[in-house]
């Protein structure tokens, strides 16, 4: 491809990773509720997910999904559930500002695995990063690209995803809002889970109000 046609990725994925969705809440939330680390880990496994899905899409597994039925209403259930399941868990959470993870302690394997698996998790089950690689990346994909471009392209995508929501993480930390929130834990926590489960019944009232009809037409 040529260096024109790179730039013009670059652009449309930072486009799409500045986009506000569900992801952005999780990298927000993990970041104020857990401490720096545990959203910069939750970003790098959202940039890894990202590359997976500039794969899927450069090898035409994004589109063997989306024309899936039943491929495509799974992968929305579960990411519908999923946003219900954070919020539940941010609601009842205890001791959600964790003072270790604010003071830069993050030295906890199981730790490290739930913060990467989050962002890892959302990014594969977000419906509206499914529809962005679909209508929008796959338009960058030639069909004689050979496997290195392939790779570069979703590298590129996730490298500059990951950036972005690492750049969320630092300046969250840094402008000193956290321990100001963190007077205010109950608060926080019931905003931010309601938020996550408000997320999750829209999404899935449209799922269900898009099957009855189509199963009525």
């Amino acid at each position: 491809m040529s260096t024109f046609i790179w730039l013009q990725l670059s652009v449309v994925c930072l486009l799409g990773a500045i986009s506000p969705g569900p992801s952005l809440a999780l990298v927000t939330t993990n970041t104020i509720t857990k401490g720096r680390m545990y959203g910069v880990v939750t970003s790098l496994g959202h940039g890894v997910g990202i590359t997976l899905w500039a794969f899927f899409t450069a090898i035409g597994v994004a589109k063997l999904i989306v024309e899936t039925e039943f491929l495509l209403i799974s992968v929305q259930f579960l990411g519908s559930f999923f946003l219900l399941y954070l919020g539940i868990r941010t609601i009842y959470a205890k001791d959600n500002f964790n003072l270790e993870t604010l003071n830069g302690s993050f030295n906890r394997s199981w730790t490290i695995f739930s913060a990467a698996s989050e962002g890892f998790i959302i990014s594969l089950v977000n419906p509206k990063i499914a529809l962005f690689f679909i209508a929008i990346f796959s338009h960058f994909v030639q069909s004689n690209a050979d496997w290195l471009t392939i790779g570069m392209m979703g590298i590129m995508a996730g490298f500059i995803d990951a950036v972005w929501y690492l750049a969320i993480a630092i300046t969250i930390t840094k402008s000193g809002i956290i321990p100001f929130l963190k007077l205010r834990e109950k608060t926080v926590n019931m905003v931010v889970g309601g938020i996550f489960i408000f997320i999750s019944i829209y999404l899935l009232i449209s799922l269900v109000g898009a099957l009855l009809i189509g199963f009525y037409q």
